[in-house]
């Protein structure tokens, strides 16, 4: 019983620092910006010495990465053939897939041909990376590694997951704006108390398309009472009393596009 207390306690906080990290990045600026703030908390969540974010170059097809940090020191910038078989980043790409490994000697066999020097940092012996997708395209990778074995676990992995769905919408929130010009106002500092959560953001852009309640459950897999569960959160973090003024005030402060 006391055991899953603590189990329960633990869950509480994680999300709640996943959603404060997600409100904290939404009106970041640049990549580097993004990287910073996440890794000033990622650590409380899981063992994130060395953390990353790349993002795909169409035109060079290559994963970029800039401001990677590794035990508080950033590393020189790299970039990765999103088309290699050697690579890690590359097993991500191809496959739009998430990896865990908890053991390199053991489960490198599973991705690539043969073991492969780190482009910089540490060689880790636990790994987990997951696609950044916008649009249901493949825009970019997060990654976090460690030099201690078992170090992840599904818990571990479905943290990554939901703070992959805040980056790749903070990352349309910056291409948005380089392209447009557009203003964000800044997240009011009483919001990052209780921000929006990633699966609510995820009910908020549909509703900003204007689609029915019974259509975002068909599309999130959930219960039209869920759904109105969430529309109510969403209306009251927002601090609004219907769907328009909540598209409109998500719109202003860059939550939606």
């Amino acid at each position: 019983m006391a055991r899953n207390e603590r189990n329960e306690h633990t869950l509480v906080v994680s999300l709640r620092i996943l959603n404060q990290i997600g409100a904290s990045i939404l009106s970041e600026f640049t990549i580097e910006q993004m990287i910073d703030t996440v890794y000033e908390h990622v650590n409380k969540l899981m063992d994130a010495y060395s953390f990353a974010i790349g993002i795909y170059n169409p035109l060079t097809e290559h994963i970029e990465y800039s401001g990677v940090r590794e035990d508080n020191r950033k590393l020189p910038d790299f970039s990765i053939y999103a088309h290699s078989p050697e690579r890690f980043s590359s097993w991500v790409f191809s496959h739009r897939s998430e990896l865990l490994i908890n053991d390199y000697e053991k489960e490198y066999p599973l991705y690539l041909p043969h073991t492969i020097t780190p482009m910089h940092g540490i060689n880790p012996a636990s790994l987990m990376y997951v696609p950044l997708l916008i649009n249901n395209d493949i825009v970019g990778l997060l990654s976090v590694r460690t030099g201690r074995k078992n170090a992840y676990g599904p818990q571990s992995l479905e943290i990554l997951k939901t703070l992959a769905v805040f980056i790749a919408k903070a990352l349309e929130n910056v291409r948005a704006r380089s392209g447009t010009n557009k203003t964000v106002q800044r997240l009011p500092a009483r919001y990052l108390l209780d921000p929006i959560s990633a699966r609510e953001l995820e009910v908020l852009a549909l509703l900003a398309k204007g689609w029915p309640n019974r259509a975002i459950s068909d599309r999130l897999f959930i219960s039209p009472s869920t759904v109105k569960t969430h529309t109510l959160n969403i209306y009251h973090k927002l601090e609004v009393g219907n769907r328009t003024a909540a598209i409109v005030k998500a719109k202003a402060y860059g939550l939606i596009d």
